[in-house]
């Protein structure tokens, strides 16, 4: 059903009903709709018949005529001359120095056209061209970047290897096998990580996971492990004297500076 039927139909059940009840307003109020609205389909239905009952169509918008290309020329460079001033100020300037009158809200139109209807559209045109040649920042292109650079790594570490965070979850009991724990390992520099599940949360099954997995995931991805982060209690490692001091002298042995990194808020 369209439009028109649906009209004509709503039409008739309303007339006939107000024939029926003998009231104008005690069919409206059934119907959900004013006697006004009544009084008006009722009227276009007598002085045109059937064919007066639809609302007229309506007419296609159309679109503002376009000026010639130079004068259109004009008027965005005067613009972006003068970026912060609109359409009235606009019109002005260019009546006194080029001769050319225009209405302010053609000119404004003009503008709507090529996307410079706001001063914040011109500004930001002018934004974009100073920075790509001269490369001038203004304060609201500055703060970003001043921001960006302030903006330090909340741990340090370039490549593969340079920092590993390390992390253990306990997954359960399972029958016949007993208590089992995931230890998961994350790098600092890059989206990557290693995961191997533990049937004890100790300190040689933590280092068991380095030397056997993650240690030769390093070395493959082109740099060895250098520093581990991980908490205290999480990998069984016991932050003593003596076990830090052995893992330092371990550390120089090898050639590698000590793990001796500490944990920090990422910000």
């Amino acid at each position: 059903m369209t439009l028109d039927d649906s009209i004509l139909a709503w039409c008739r059940h309303v007339r006939r009903r107000a024939e029926e009840l003998g009231c104008v307003r005690a069919a409206c109020q059934e119907a959900g709709s004013s006697r006004t609205l009544f009084y008006r389909w009722r009227h276009r239905l007598e002085q045109y018949g059937v064919d007066g009952l639809p609302p007229p169509p309506a007419r296609p918008a159309r679109p503002a005529p376009a000026g010639p290309p130079h004068l259109e020329r004009r008027v965005l460079g005067q613009a972006l001359a003068w970026p912060a001033w609109g359409g009235g100020r606009l019109a002005a300037q260019l009546a006194r120095e080029r001769q050319l009158r225009l209405a302010p809200s053609r000119v404004q139109r003009i503008l709507r056209r090529w996307g410079l209807g706001c001063r914040r559209d011109r500004l930001a045109v002018l934004e974009r061209q100073a920075a790509n040649t001269c490369g001038l920042l203004t304060e609201r292109t500055r703060r970003p970047w001043a921001r960006a650079r302030r903006r330090s790594r909340p741990v340090p570490a370039e490549q593969p290897g340079d920092l590993v965070s390390l992390d253990t979850v306990y997954i359960g009991t399972l029958k016949g096998v007993g208590q089992v724990w995931q230890i998961t390992a994350g790098e600092a520099a890059c989206a990557a990580g290693a995961a191997w599940l533990l049937p004890a949360l100790s300190a040689p099954a933590a280092a068991a996971f380095l030397s056997g997995i993650l240690v030769p995931l390093d070395r493959r991805a082109g740099g060895p492990l250098t520093r581990v982060l991980t908490a205290a209690s999480a990998t069984g490692f016991t932050p003593s004297p003596t076990r830090a001091g052995a893992r330092t002298r371990a550390a120089a042995r090898r050639g590698r500076r000590p793990p001796c990194s500490t944990a920090r808020r990422p910000r």
